[in-house]
């Protein structure tokens, strides 16, 4: 038996070591510019801004507490995990045929067979029962002699490395929406604070009007025109109000809890973050290396490429080897004995011939997926390229915004001041209040608001730079979120 059981499975293990049809796959060489259009200086190289926890350069403690509490319960990032477990699962299946699968069986029958269907020759002389005693190893393997399964191990293992990109590109965003509502919910909460002083300084208008109509100073449209204005500056209160609601329900819910979990802890006006530093951007081609959805489209397309390789194996011949071991004997009594020993080897081959084309057909439809993969990644990347021109541009612009808005400010404080000390004095009309209050407002607002637009400018360039997801002290854990 082992002469015959060796030599089968030296011939396999020959037929199996042959190379895998199918394209051997290489990652597409992607041109990336030298520079950042938009940057005001010189990139310098970033490599470990993945590493880096650039939400702690806002300097806020509740922000750092908010994104720990995200990255350990957030829903979107379970979901991520599970579907991790099922990638590994199916790297486990797509290996498993290409190993031996072993079964033991065995069995007792106690058999009479019919008189008058057997022949003369295998009636028992006295007609009586008999006893079968089997028990016994098999052993079936198809050889994977062109490679149909190592592609599929190829192709599963791409998917399951997609599947860990997945849950980096799932966390990157999870870190920018966090940080992008905690902004806006500030923001909303400044706007509030700005309205409602200016509420009280129109009060005040108001109540110089009446003084001055009071004593003929002046007509009661005055009176009429400041109330209308205080009452059309509180009339934004309810909108901020329902705002800043609407930002901790989202936080609320990216934490993974329910929308008015946070409603406590986040109602308490804070003032805006304000960034101690800025972190190096990098150069445009460390992206392909550094953010997830780039090595995600990547890794898709190298499981595309393994698909090709196993439709391709359906066109050649398909071997299998059979290998029985056991005992087998009619007596219990000598059921152990060494003449009860069976042994068997079945090698076996199939050849497709004909399937009106439709090996051929499947072959072309993975040729055009894997060119979908291909334009993907290459799309992916112009979008990536894109994303951080825009957040740049966008964080700049504003910069230069909020300068001009704080001399703006100035300006109109003082226009207020001398508005209303002229019309105390009946130098002007009331029309010139209205005026510079109107326009102090207007700017208190748009400088707020430029503030918060340059803070998620600046996060939405770091979501595109793909900063963050395996920072070691996110939570104070140095764990991987793709191991958790």
């Amino acid at each position: 038996m082992r002469g015959p059981a060796a030599k089968a499975a030296l011939v396999a293990g020959l037929l199996g070591g042959c190379a895998a049809v199918g394209p051997d796959y290489e990652r597409p060489v992607l041109t990336a510019p030298a520079q950042w259009g938009e940057a005001q200086s010189k990139a310098e190289t970033a490599t470990a801004l993945e590493k880096v926890a650039w939400w702690k350069t806002f300097d806020d403690p509740l922000l750092d507490d908010l994104m720990e509490q995200a990255a350990m319960s957030n829903l979107d990032l379970a979901k991520a995990r599970a579907r991790i477990v099922q990638a590994r699962a199916g790297v486990v299946v797509a290996g498993a045929a290409g190993v031996p699968s072993l079964n033991v069986s065995g069995s007792a029958t106690r058999t009479q067979g019919s008189r008058n269907a057997a022949l003369p020759s295998q009636l028992a002389p006295t007609g009586s029962p008999r006893n079968i005693y089997l028990a016994g190893f098999d052993a079936r393997w198809e050889i994977d002699v062109f490679g149909g399964v190592r592609r599929s191990v190829e192709g599963a293992t791409a998917r399951l490395e997609a599947s860990v990109e997945d849950l980096r590109a799932t966390l990157v965003t999870l870190l920018g929406d966090v940080a992008r509502n905690y902004v806006e919910l500030r923001a909303n909460q400044d706007q509030i604070q700005i309205t409602q002083r200016n509420v009280q300084a129109q009060q005040q208008t108001v109540e110089v009007t009446r003084e001055r109509y009071r004593l003929g100073l002046t007509s009661y449209l005055d009176v009429v025109q400041a109330e209308a204005q205080k009452t059309a500056t509180e009339s934004n209160v309810p909108t901020l109000e329902a705002a800043i609601k609407q930002s901790i329900h989202r936080l609320g819910v990216l934490l993974g809890r329910e929308p008015k979990a946070l409603q406590a802890e986040l109602s308490a006006p804070r003032p805006l973050p304000r960034p101690d530093r800025a972190t190096a951007i990098g150069l445009p081609s460390e992206l392909l290396l550094r953010r997830p959805d780039l090595r995600w489209a990547e890794r898709q397309l190298a499981a595309a490429s393994a698909d090709i390789g196993v439709a391709t194996a359906a066109l050649y011949p398909r071997f299998d080897l059979t290998l029985g071991l056991g005992l087998q004997s009619n007596s219990a009594a000598r059921f152990a004995e060494a003449s009860s020993r069976y042994w068997s080897i079945i090698p076996g081959v199939s050849l497709p011939l004909f399937d009106a084309g439709s090996t051929r057909a499947t072959i072309t439809a993975k040729d055009a997926a894997y060119d979908e993969a291909l334009a993907e990644y290459r799309s992916a990347f112009n979008n990536a390229l894109q994303d951080v021109e825009n957040a740049l541009a966008g964080y700049y612009a504003e910069q230069v915004r909020r300068g001009i808005l704080v001399d703006t400010v100035r300006a109109n404080e003082m226009a207020v001041t001398l508005a209303n000390e002229r019309y105390r004095r009946g130098l002007t009309s009331f029309l010139d209040v209205l005026t510079a209050e109107n326009s102090l407002y207007s700017a208190q607002r748009g400088l707020s608001q430029s503030e918060a637009n340059r803070l998620t400018s600046l996060v939405s360039l770091y979501k595109a730079l793909g900063g963050g997801w395996s920072a070691a002290d996110i939570g104070g854990s140095a764990t991987d979120p793709a191991q958790r």
